[in-house]
């Protein structure tokens, strides 16, 4: 019984032990941590009650087409002649007894509860509704395509960060390396120190050397965790929580977009582009609308009045209704000054626009040629850390056989640890501008290449 019960633990504790291996081996994929910044990031956020208030202010506009109801209840009491001549005959209360002088010069005062409803409807006011709804309409597009565009700075973001965590990681593995490298120089200095094949000097400068790889092992440390916090921000996690491994940063050739393709769609697909010809647009929309303030409005309008002289005493009531003309016919120049302010803010947006497109393609240019920088500092980069490789192997040996000094072997370990950590930098360099290239295009997406690149 006691063997069987001894059995069953075992298996327990062989399930326990044989599950973290499997959490240690979780793994976070580029395009899980977009699925989730898009999905939880707090930057992202922000921009939702902006469109329904833009979708709001355009329901709004839409009211200048209907009519207006307005209601009002108001009390008055006074010995006013004109107003006790007045509302007498509005509350249908006047006699003959009020036309006496004494009466109509002295009166005595009135209590008067006034209940009234007034409908407004504009009949024609020469496009200024339709303006303002234009308007409107495009501070929804403007919304829209600034939300757009924090997506497309969010994207860019998750992967540099995504692959910051991964250049962190590859830091703190070189550094583990150089680490257990150096431990094992100073291992083989204590030996030959020991056989007295070398002086007590090649141990105390493997040891300082030791000491500096546990510094640099506990800033990579601290330069992955910081990473770590980066990408749980972007993808709206608390910042302790465990992201999983994300890829490493593997040599891997991609082809260079050409840049004429890349010019052609930066137009189409870039939101803050977009979003500048909206803003064109609305300067075209309110430089027409302010000139429109030189014609007349023509509307419309009924009144319904009760008048009581208190609330349980009904008095009369009356209605009133007609077609008004309003036109501004001078006020001062404020029009003719608000009309060419607008024109001249609709000329600056138009040399904005100029200026943007000219900076757009610059910046696809900028942007392709520090990516095929990268491409180069890759292959550079590799080239020298297979020599750092083989350069510290020789020298192993050299100083394992008293042919070389412990300066010659520790200058070869700094040589092949700065090896690995500029090739994994250009890596990065490489994947991060690629990403850039499609950011600057507009093309940068869930789905686009540089998105596919683990």
């Amino acid at each position: 019984m006691e063997k069987r019960y001894q059995t069953t633990w075992l298996f327990i504790l062989i399930g326990i032990f044989s599950s973290f291996p499997l959490a240690a081996q979780q793994r976070l994929s580029l395009s899980e941590a977009v699925a989730r910044a898009l999905e939880s990031n707090p930057d992202l956020a922000v921009d939702a009650p902006g469109q329904e208030a833009a979708r709001s202010e355009f329901e709004a506009a839409r009211a200048g087409y209907l009519p207006r109801l307005d209601f009002e209840q108001s009390y008055l009491a006074g010995n006013n002649p004109v107003f006790v001549f007045g509302t007498l005959l509005n509350q249908r209360a006047f006699t003959a007894g009020n036309f006496a002088l004494p009466v109509l010069n002295s009166p005595s005062a009135l209590d008067n509860l006034q209940t009234r409803a007034t409908l407004q409807q504009n009949i024609w006011d020469f496009g200024r509704t339709g303006d303002r709804r234009e308007l409107a309409r495009l501070g929804i597009d403007l919304a829209d395509q600034l939300h757009e565009e924090r997506t497309r700075q969010v994207l860019l973001s998750v992967f540099d960060s995504y692959y910051s965590t991964s250049l962190a990681k590859e830091a703190l593995e070189t550094a583990r390396t150089a680490l257990r490298s150096a431990e094992a120089i100073e291992s083989q200095a204590r030996a030959r120190v020991e056989s007295g094949l070398a002086v007590e000097a090649d141990l105390l400068r493997s040891r300082v050397y030791v000491s500096s790889a546990k510094q640099q092992e506990i800033q990579a440390q601290g330069q992955l965790e910081t990473a770590r916090a980066q990408l749980n921000r972007l993808m709206g996690n608390p910042l302790g929580n465990p992201i999983g491994e994300t890829a490493t940063l593997s040599v891997k050739p991609i082809p260079a977009p050409v840049e004429e393709t890349l010019l052609a769609e930066q137009k189409a697909r870039r939101p803050d582009y977009r979003n500048l010809l909206t803003e064109l647009r609305q300067a075209e929309v309110a430089a027409n609308s302010r000139s429109k303030e030189y014609r007349p409005v023509i509307a419309g309008y009924a009144t319904w009045e009760m008048d009581n002289p208190a609330l349980d005493n009904y008095g009369g009531n009356n209605w009133s209704a007609g077609i008004t003309l309003r036109w501004n016919l001078y006020n001062g120049g404020s029009d003719a000054a608000h009309l060419e302010a607008a024109r001249q803010r609709l000329e600056q947006k138009r040399r904005q626009v100029s200026a943007v497109e000219s900076a757009m393609a610059l910046e696809i240019r900028r942007a392709l040629i520090q990516y095929r920088a990268a491409e180069q500092q890759v292959l550079a980069a590799q080239a020298a850390e297979a020599q750092s490789e083989e350069s510290l192997r020789i020298l192993r040996n050299r100083y394992d056989a008293g042919l070389a000094t412990m300066t010659d072997l520790l200058s070869a370990e700094t040589a092949r640890s700065g090896a690995r950590a500029n090739l994994a930098q250009a890596v990065y360099r490489q994947r991060v501008s690629y990403a850039q290239v499609e950011h600057a295009a507009g093309i940068l997406s869930p789905t686009s290449m540089a998105m596919s690149l683990q």
